[in-house]
């Protein structure tokens, strides 16, 4: 690095090292902008510029905004779902995710989201989900891409242009699985004891083995419409989404809505968030991404 640019790099604050960096994680362009909320949430007038710890979580509850502010060099929260998600009219201590906000951006903190920008590319949580099957599988392609036609996606967005909402597993001719095979996978997989599964009903027609699987994290039932597959997998759908597609011979295997993303923070964007950010930085000083303790699915099996 040249000290022109080691000097830059100085005069940066963290959350715009941290925006620099995203571009080359999973750039903000393939978000679905038409619902999502993504990019920087709150930046904080006077940030750390020293502190060189990012906290990562899924949700940005008040426990996740108390672990933050107690890491000593904590300057950045990478919250996953954005803790804003339409206009507000005011901010204030009196709601408690505002208050969060407020807190944090009084103590140096900055606020960043990607959310579905982490879920269409190649190694984001999308295909990362649909990993233990990869081996069996024929194919694996986005449910709804975000360049039907991948020659037309822009110069600088070239390397993503298999990007795309949701994957479509098809599984290889002897390949084909059972349904109780395909939730052990996931079980273990996603580190859970338990699962939801809705099976096909007894008067429909359900093919014996599972020839392909339909994943998307988080909440599915709106991208699958847009695909058939015998097998559906995702966080949570409505009772009737699930009943409708029993009715038809599918299978749905629901895990709660975080569960299908959380497990992702830890064991891929730790590590690579924390490679890129220490680049970008250019300093010497390497940065610390720290997987937050307290962020957790608000529903639990009992």
């Amino acid at each position: 690095m040249s000290l022109a640019t080691a000097s830059a790099s100085a005069t940066r604050t963290p959350i715009q090292l941290l925006q620099a960096a995203w571009k080359r994680i999973a750039p903000l362009e393939l978000a679905d902008t038409t619902w999502d909320n993504v990019g920087v949430m709150i930046e904080a007038p006077f940030p750390k510029k020293d502190a060189r710890t990012v906290l990562l979580t899924i949700d940005l509850t008040i426990d996740v905004c108390k672990e933050a502010l107690a890491l000593p060099n904590c300057s950045l929260v990478v919250s996953y779902h954005p803790p804003i998600f339409s206009g507000l009219k005011s901010i204030t201590l009196d709601n408690p995710l505002q208050g969060s906000l407020l807190k944090l951006a009084a103590r140096g903190i900055s606020v960043f989201s990607p959310h579905t920008s982490l879920d269409s590319i190649e190694g984001g949580i999308n295909t990362w989900l649909a990993s233990p099957f990869s081996d069996a599988a024929s194919s694996m392609t986005p449910i709804q891409p975000k360049f039907p036609n991948p020659s037309t996606a822009p110069a600088h967005l070239a390397q993503h242009a298999s990007a795309g909402m949701g994957r479509i597993v098809t599984f290889q001719d002897n390949k084909a699985m059972s349904l109780d095979e395909i939730v052990e996978k996931v079980k273990h997989h996603l580190g859970l004891q338990h699962v939801q599964l809705a099976r096909p009903a007894a008067s429909s027609t359900a093919p014996e083995r599972i020839t392909s699987l339909a994943i998307c994290a988080g909440s599915g039932g709106s991208l699958f419409k847009r695909v058939s597959a015998d097998c559906y997998l995702t966080g949570e759908m409505s009772h009737h989404e699930t009943l409708a597609m029993t009715q038809q011979g599918k299978s749905i295997i629901a895990c709660n809505h975080s569960n299908t993303e959380r497990p992702y923070l830890a064991g891929v964007l730790r590590e690579w968030l924390e490679r890129e950010m220490t680049e970008e930085d250019g300093q010497g000083e390497g940065w610390e991404v720290v997987v937050s303790e307290m962020d957790r699915d608000p529903l639990e099996v009992v």
